[in-house]
């Protein structure tokens, strides 16, 4: 099969394409024909070496995948079975979705009831279900009433599902930006405002709700933006650590999570903790609601599999708003 293997650390060019021998799976794991698969700013950091001793190289990236079960030696899924999978320390423990096929643990391979096409539904696993725990479990968004939330970075696919939860819950989300040819695009998709800003918005989102945000969302976590975090909500908000995206940014030293989580409602949402079990009737929900079109997922660009160096590049530099999907032929 093909495959992007990489060797080293490095920018986009460390993505090799090569044919390597299909894999194999053994009880209690999948094996599926990847069709598409969503681009995560979380891949980028591991491409660069971000994730320190979790990933041992040479390793094949990508932490979701939408496709097909091949096999199932434990045949709790069936051959041709419509799939997603997703987290599970794919792509990083072992080998995940930026090749043909993968093998992943059955308790983090989905089944779907589904009619959506291949790169609709490449662009839903990742970030839905962070979507839905940031909102749920870790902001606890049912305790407000019409909820107003503060998002960063704005633009992101995660920021904008997000938008779509709270905005059929009756709320409001500002999203802040670093980028401001990003901002009519937020603000297409649902944002009640978008404020451009690598550093404090604290000011301008008080002055829009002078008792601060229902609910924080930071996945860059620096020292900057914590600060501002706490300064921006109000006495009864929530704030979510969604990830470290500091060191990919370049913009600011990062913060401390140790610190941070020590303080009153203050969590981390992980998605690494998700499975079959506990998160099965959540994504097929979710799944649902795309299908009805309460959810909108906004996808900026598909590329196809042999231009996945490009999309990464792109993501470098910082060029998209929404989701990516890489499209296998």
């Amino acid at each position: 099969m093909k495959a992007y293997v990489i060797k080293q650390p490095g920018d986009y060019r460390s993505l090799e394409l090569n044919t390597v021998p299909d894999p194999t799976a053994k009880m209690g794991q999948v094996r599926i024909a990847i069709r598409a698969f969503g681009l995560n700013r979380a891949e980028a950091v591991t491409r660069i070496g971000g994730s320190g001793k979790a990933v041992k190289f040479p390793r094949i990236i990508g932490i979701e995948c939408a496709g097909e079960v091949i096999d199932c030696p434990g045949e709790e899924l069936k051959a041709g079975q419509v799939v997603c999978a997703a987290m599970g320390e794919m792509g990083r423990a072992y080998d995940g979705s930026y090749a043909e096929q993968t093998v992943v643990p059955v308790t983090n391979v989905f089944p779907l009831e589904t009619q959506l096409d291949w790169t609709t539904l490449a662009s839903i696993p990742e970030t839905y279900f962070t979507a839905w725990g940031c909102c749920f479990h870790a902001l606890k968004l049912e305790k407000f009433d019409q909820p107003k939330i503060i998002v960063r970075p704005g633009a992101s696919a995660l920021a904008i599902g997000i938008t779509q939860i709270v905005n059929h819950l009756g709320g409001k989300v500002i999203g802040v930006t670093r980028s401001k040819h990003k901002v009519s695009k937020m603000l297409s998709i649902g944002m009640h405002k978008a404020l451009v800003s690598s550093g404090e918005v604290a000011k301008e989102v008080l002055k829009e709700w002078p008792d601060g945000a229902d609910g924080v969302v930071d996945t860059i976590v620096s020292k900057t933006s914590l600060k501002d975090d706490f300064n921006l909500r109000s006495k009864k908000a929530y704030l979510c650590l969604a990830g470290s995206l500091t060191d990919s940014y370049g913009t600011d030293k990062a913060g401390s999570f140790a610190k941070a989580l020590i303080k009153p409602r203050v969590g981390f949402y992980d998605s690494g903790t998700i499975s079959v079990k506990k998160d099965g009737e959540k994504i097929q929900e979710i799944i649902n609601r795309v299908e009805k079109g309460i959810y909108k997922p906004h996808i900026d660009s598909v590329f196809e599999f042999k231009d996945l160096p490009k999309a990464h590049k792109l993501m470098d530099e910082n060029a998209f708003t929404g989701k990516v999907v890489i499209k296998l032929p």
